[in-house]
């Protein structure tokens, strides 16, 4: 038995007794240490569950922070991709007029060297992104170079370039390319031959433009008697660019100029038909250059001189631009075709019978 005497301040109160039997003080002496062991234990235990809170917070704020910079790294690789993809379009095209005006391809420090790029752009890591980035930057700089040169010569030879074929013959929105630059399978003999020209198909009638600024040095059908390749061609026009450049329009419907007239890129010429050995109404467009060979006219890809249209793989055909060269078996041009010979007598038809 345990007697606690509770003694107030004031003695006029009465003293309270309060007794514990051994039971109660056992059970008193159990609760307090259970209590005070909890205390202890979440004493102990409070700074591994604060650490491992902490912990949980800042992965949890690390990853949303990492999924917005990965978002970031996308949205500027997608932007690099296209900045890319835009910038080997223009080099192509500058290329080209390197090509057109017969011009150093070292010209400007030489073309891109682009990282290659990733089959996930989605797992590009950062530092490779980084070097994309300064790749691009200085491609951007050696391309100003380009165009700051090329610019210049435009400037200085501005009669050349108004006399180099660069423009369709055709509405862009108006014709089917049926037969490349290139060695084919001829429609008429079934054998491999080597197409000199563009065979552009359009409806009769769609318009024919000069590819750049001339002289008309033939127009109308040549005659059989002189030549039975060049009478093939029906209806053909043929224009003299300052003495470098010789361009030839076959199977026209009607033709709009004369010989010795003054033409302008841009300008009709004549209309597309099926005049001479045709299959169908087209355009067969053909570009002599003797800057190569002076004195010699010999046939080129014309789709590397076009700068208003953008063909498929442009990139490879620049790298093929050479095969022409390699080829030398063209039928050479008559002396009336490049204004150097006597005039040639034709009547103009305006429309062939089509030969199959």
């Amino acid at each position: 038995m345990i007697e606690i005497q509770i003694v107030p301040s004031d003695i006029r109160r009465n003293v309270r007794y309060v007794f514990f039997d051994r039971r109660r003080v056992l059970v008193a002496i159990c609760v307090l240490t259970v209590v005070l062991a909890a205390i202890l234990g979440s004493m102990a235990a409070a700074p591994t569950v604060i650490r491992k809170v902490y912990k949980d917070n800042y992965v949890k704020s690390m990853r949303v922070e990492s999924d917005i910079q990965r978002e970031r790294l996308r949205e500027a690789i997608v932007q690099m991709t296209s900045l890319e993809r835009s910038l080997e379009d223009h080099q192509v095209r500058v290329e080209k007029l390197i090509t057109i005006y017969g011009l150093e391809h070292n010209l400007g420090q030489g073309g891109f060297s682009f990282p290659l790029k990733s089959k996930d752009s989605s797992d590009l890591q950062l530092s490779d992104a980084q070097h994309r980035e300064e790749a691009l930057r200085h491609s951007m700089i050696r391309l100003q170079q380009q165009l700051d040169l090329l610019s210049q010569y435009e400037a200085a030879n501005a009669a050349m370039v108004r006399h180099t074929p660069s423009i369709l013959p055709v509405p862009a929105d108006q014709f089917v390319l049926t037969s490349p630059f290139g060695m084919r399978i001829s429609p008429f003999t079934r054998a491999a031959d080597f197409h000199k020209g563009l065979d552009l198909s359009a409806p009769t009638g769609t318009p024919i433009y000069a590819t750049a600024d001339g002289i008309v040095s033939f127009a109308g059908q040549y005659p059989l008697r002189l030549s039975a390749n060049w009478w093939r061609f029906g209806n053909v026009v043929v224009i003299n660019h300052s003495d470098h450049f010789v361009t030839i329009y076959g199977h026209c419907d009607t033709i709009k100029v004369r010989r010795a007239q003054e033409v302008q890129q841009g300008q009709m010429i004549a209309t597309v038909g099926n005049s001479g050995w045709s299959t169908n109404s087209h355009l067969h467009y053909e570009v002599r250059s003797d800057l190569e060979q002076p004195g010699t006219y010999v046939a080129i890809d014309p789709r590397i001189y076009i700068l208003n249209y953008q063909w498929t793989n442009e990139a490879n055909l620049l790298m093929r631009s050479r095969t022409s060269k390699e080829y030398q078996d063209f039928d050479p041009l008559p002396p009336s075709f490049t204004g150097k010979g006597e005039v040639v007598r034709v009547r103009s038809k305006g429309r062939g019978r089509r030969r199959a």
